[in-house]
């Protein structure tokens, strides 16, 4: 059996729905002087849907199939991912629990608000480092088991080996949708933290014979103290899982942290321009801590013209924090349209 015919066949769940669409981004193409199209992974029907329902498809898939009782899942209190665990757990039965870092919430908004309402168990562990929050989930974890639960443990992002497969497949999902409306994928840009996203893409890239290019645009800083070794060693590990006889390297790899600004959570240059203009040329909606800064990227680098057309802006999802009174006073002072209104 080929890598493909086994990565076709890989047991999954089905959390999304639906096929996500494509689509060509016209207006917005024609301000920024590139051809750009938009894989809708914002929309879905668990949890209002993103990037990681792709991964958990696969790595629960697994976890279900071992008699896992609770997920135990770690991120910042603004994470997509958390969320995304907190409303599969949900829509499977099973319990959650969730270790969340950074700053103390001061009331309960965005994805943090979602997490609570889909009956996940919050445990807030302060201002720690990544790898803290991950000695934490350990430590929860272990104390579950020790109650009698099924753990299954979710690391930063649902990231692994195995999570990434569901890029993968993704990537040949978009390849078909792009081969139906005669065009080629020339880039995928997307936001990339944790990296199963950008190794599950280049794992599918590379098994059809690296036709396109894989930028990923950084969004949180020191997840991993080797960002491109990580995210390699997902790839690497996920192709082994299919008997992938693929080479990969370093190379491979095309991160940058240019768009990163201030930090995780914290602004950057262009970033609440290129939320005002996606949303009035196209009606889309992305956030300014994760798929924001990727469409920021795609402004500045088709403006310098390093992009290779048609390019696949890959909406992660997670407009959540746009509700988030911190954001939402900096996105309207923002908009020139609104200057003169008063506040």
């Amino acid at each position: 059996m080929s890598a493909l015919e086994t990565l076709d066949r890989l047991p999954r769940l089905d959390l999304r729905g639906f096929v996500s669409p494509v689509q060509r981004l016209e207006r917005f193409s024609e301000a920024i002087g590139i051809e750009v199209w938009c894989k809708r992974d914002d929309i879905g029907s668990v949890g209002l849907a993103g990037n990681k329902v792709r991964k958990l498809e696969v790595e629960l898939a697994y976890a279900v199939s071992r008699g896992a009782t609770h997920l135990v899942a770690e991120g910042s209190r603004l994470s997509n991912a958390t969320r995304a665990v907190a409303a599969a757990s949900a829509a499977l039965g099973l319990k959650c629990t969730l270790l969340l870092c950074h700053e103390e919430p001061r009331e309960p908004v965005g994805n943090l608000m979602l997490d609570g309402l889909f009956g996940a168990d919050l445990r807030f562990v302060g201002d720690v480092s990544w790898h803290d929050l991950a000695r934490h989930s350990v430590t929860v974890a272990s104390e579950l088991e020790r109650s009698g639960e099924r753990v299954y443990r979710l690391p930063i992002g649902c990231a692994s080996e195995r999570s990434c497969l569901g890029f993968a497949l993704a990537y040949r999902e978009l390849r078909e949708q792009m081969r139906q409306h005669g065009r080629a994928i020339g880039t995928i840009v997307h936001a990339s933290s944790s990296g199963g996203t950008h190794a599950g893409l280049v794992l599918g890239n590379a098994l059809h014979g690296f036709e396109s290019e894989i930028r990923g645009i950084v969004v949180a800083e020191d997840v991993y103290s080797d960002v491109v070794g990580t995210y390699l060693s997902f790839a690497r590990g996920g192709a082994r899982l299919l008997n992938a006889e693929v080479e990969l390297t370093r190379d491979h790899i095309k991160v940058t942290k240019a768009y990163l600004g201030a930090g995780y959570g914290l602004p950057a240059d262009g970033i609440y321009e290129a939320i005002d203009l996606l949303a009035t040329k196209e009606g889309l909606l992305v956030d300014p801590v994760y798929s924001g800064k990727a469409v920021a990227a795609i402004i500045d680098l088709a403006s310098q013209g390093e992009l290779k057309g048609p390019v696949v802006f890959w909406h992660t999802g997670g407009y959540h924090a746009l509700f988030d009174p911190r954001y939402a006073k900096r996105i309207w002072s923002a908009i020139d349209r609104l200057s003169s209104v008063a506040l």
